[in-house]
């Protein structure tokens, strides 16, 4: 998200440099700093996929047995024992094979030696050992949907915050924090059963919003607010609207897929394979893709939006968040296998458009894609909806950086109104001006599109059903994110209610899938794990000489996957993708399913440019622009990518793209407009997303590896 705080990132070198000289405590170098800095990490990512799948052999050494050592040796929680020394636990060194992880290889080079590992080939179902894709052709679908709201926090007192920010570093200082346990209700409150978990432990048990500043605590909600019935109520104390895993399952013959997403800003792989390992071998699922609604109003699940000042002093990842979302999810899959029934699936694409959606773009070229898949799957005994799967380009943060409470934002509303319907439309008069569209049931399960480059509510937008617009002091508000979900359900139920979406004759299932590694060239992120060691993740193939890496940049496993059911082809991307990379749209070149190219609304600059949406000497055009007249640095569209683009390339009639799916590792941006080769400055003009994704590599090693998917693909 383009508008988090940033740090000063040549402090945090400074920090870096100092916390590698010196055995004084983080939060020691941190009380040294008087003047304010400001953090912004928008989505580093990681895999942990020590052990993927069960059956990995280990490598075989002669000399894997440990070294013994002559005194005992106890290291840090953040260090591994290696030989008869403790190092950084995300350091790969090695001196025998024992020292590696499962399929890693205790190599030599230049001198030093490296647990190197190599990822597996394209595996692919069905037609792979294992997986024969024999059965009666029945396709089974089931759904569930689970919540995974914190259970309890605590919160700040006014005296404590510099506007939405805490304004301390911890532990929880009397005056400013709460410390009441989770149920925050303090001695003196009324109805006080008495101390509960975290009470006057001194802690602070707070929950850490994900995606703007850090330290930005979440709050209760006013009394008056739970239960009532307006856009702004709320479910309970502890959250607007209640987080979710949707999870949806298809089983066809022997293949059986689960789909889930989560309303959070992003989970890392490691968290992924988490949950797949806790999943029971009975159920049979041969592919677990997992994504998020990259929403800015939940619980931070990556770290780096942690409590402190200037800096955060500890990470923001609450284990217990964490561990609720893993068993909620495990229990919606196996939720969902326990109902999969005979289903009937249809789908459509929509072109959306932008009007009512608050679709904004902060960086040229303003290109959207405004696909709108849908899957709907009906159970064949009753006719009643099963899921409903759609994705959809636009950042989950409506409510923007003042809110404190606990709500999916936007896709909390969109669910609701497919499921629930909306009300017909009438005039003063009592004349329809809409008709009422009913709702569909089942369960919803929304997953964030292209929302890189960068796709945002920023600058208002909204529209309810009604076309009653929420702009000005109202553009941040619930009720705007609730007309965005009206307006966006409505596109839905409209084709539903038309007959639009299209039954799928043949619904067999398959999938292809991929592990990759690609390098984390980001020195900021480098920075946040290695020095910081506010986000934890798995490294590869990389050891430490003094302050440098060796042999190169630390690296993460990262995974891939495409999905084909009938002629629709599903597939992923580790981060925020630019629109323009599926669908084209460049002055001169070739667009790729109908995208919306130009500010056609005219938020960011009006509609004065030629026919290929640039600038004009005299402002005398008159089509919607891609970049403004007064651009600084605009790209080069002489290097822009002539295709073929990515929804060229994917196989079958209907593509489904799910972002930020199978892991978070920031924005993938598109080699001829890269241009940060020093992450702590940007260039002039709109390169924010170069310093908030892993680096120049991962759009290029994402995109081979995608294309070896689809080869793949049965």
């Amino acid at each position: 998200m383009p508008y988090l705080v940033r740090w000063t990132w040549m402090f945090v070198l400074m920090l870096s440099i100092i916390g590698a000289c010196t055995k004084e405590p983080q939060d020691k170098l941190l009380k040294d700093i008087g003047h304010d800095l400001d953090i912004n990490v928008d989505a580093p990512g990681d895999a942990n996929q020590s052990e993927v799948h069960a059956d990995t052999p280990s490598h075989d050494d002669a000399d894997a047995g440990p070294l013994l050592c002559p005194d005992p040796v106890a290291c840090r929680d953040f260090e591994r024992l290696v030989g008869c020394s403790c190092v950084h636990r995300l350091d790969r060194r090695c001196e025998t094979q024992a020292d590696c992880r499962s399929r890693e290889l205790c190599t030599e080079i230049d001198d030093y030696k490296v647990c190197i590992y190599t990822p597996r080939e394209v595996s692919f179902c069905p037609g792979a050992p294992g997986c024969d894709g024999q059965g009666d052709g029945v396709l089974l679908v089931g759904a569930a949907s689970k919540v995974i709201t914190p259970d309890g926090f605590e919160i700040p007192t006014a005296e404590g915050l510099n506007g939405e920010t805490i304004n301390f570093n911890p532990p929880a200082r009397e005056g400013r924090w709460l410390d009441c346990g989770l149920d925050g209700l303090c001695p003196n409150d009324e109805g006080y059963p008495g101390p509960d978990e975290g009470e006057a432990d001194g802690l602070m048990q707070g929950m850490w919003l994900a995606g703007f500043s850090i330290g930005r605590p979440a709050d209760h909600c006013p009394a008056q607010l739970i239960g009532c019935d307006r856009p702004e109520c709320c479910v309970s104390k502890f959250a607007h609207d209640d987080l979710k895993s949707q999870v949806v399952v298809f089983r066809h013959n022997n293949t059986t897929v689960a789909f889930v997403a989560l309303d959070i800003i992003g989970l890392f792989h490691t968290d992924i394979e988490t949950i797949r390992k806790a999943l029971p071998e009975e159920l049979g699922i041969d592919l677990l893709v997992v994504g998020s609604t990259h929403n800015h109003q939940a619980p931070d699940t990556v770290g780096q939006w942690g409590p402190g000042t200037p800096l955060p002093s500890e990470p923001g990842r609450s284990p217990a968040f964490i561990e609720k979302m893993v068993d909620q999810t495990v229990a919606g899959i196996i939720e969902a296998v326990a109902a999969l029934e005979p289903a009937d699936v249809s789908t459509t694409i929509i072109q959306a458009g932008t009007h009512g959606l608050a679709i904004n773009d902060s960086r040229p070229p303003y290109i959207f894609d405004d696909n709108l898949p849908v899957i709907h799957a009906r159970s064949k005994a009753t006719g009643q909806t099963i899921a409903t799967m759609l994705s959809f380009g636009n950042h989950a943060e409506v409510l923007w950086s003042q809110n404190r409470l606990i709500t999916s934002d936007y896709p909390h509303f969109v669910r609701k109104y497919i499921e629930q319907g909306l009300p017909r439309i009438e005039d003063d008069e009592g004349n329809e001006i809409k008709p009422a569209l009913p709702g569909l049931g089942g369960v919803t399960v929304f997953f964030a599109g292209a929302v890189g480059g960068l796709v945002n509510p920023g600058a208002g937008g909204a529209v309810d059903y009604a076309e009653e617009a929420f702009g000005g002091e109202r553009r941040h508000s619930f009720a705007a994110a609730d007309a965005v979900g009206q307006s966006l359900a409505a596109r839905v139920l409209s084709a539903a209610k038309a007959g639009d979406l299209i039954a799928l004759e043949s619904p067999d299932l398959r999938f292809a899938r991929r592990e990759f590694l690609t390098p984390i060239a980001n020195t900021t992120f480098q920075l946040a794990s290695y020095e910081l060691r506010l986000i934890d993740r798995d490294i590869y193939n990389v050891t430490r000489k003094g302050n440098r890496y060796f042999p190169s940049h630390p690296q993460v496993l990262v995974e891939v996957a495409a999905i084909g059911l009938g002629a629709v082809t599903i597939f992923t991307a580790p981060g925020e993708v630019f629109p323009e990379t599926l669908v084209g749209g460049f002055p001169g070149k070739a667009r790729i399913w109908d995208p919306v190219v130009g500010d056609i609304e005219g938020r960011s600059t009006p509609p004065t440019c030629d026919d290929q949406g640039l600038p004009t000497p005299n402002d005398e055009g008159n089509s919607p622009c891609i970049v403004k007249k007064s651009q600084e640095n605009p790209p080069d569209w002489s290097k822009a990518p002539s295709g073929p683009y990515v929804y060229e390339r994917v196989p079958g009639e209907y593509p489904f793209f799910i972002g930020l799916g199978m892991d978070f590792l920031g924005y993938m941006v598109p080699a001829y407009d890269y241009q940060v080769t020093n992450y702590f400055t940007r260039p002039p003009g709109s390169h924010y997303e170069e310093t908030n994704g892993a680096g120049p590599d991962l759009i290029v090693d994402w995109e081979r590896s995608l294309d070896e998917v689809f080869s793949a693909l049965p």
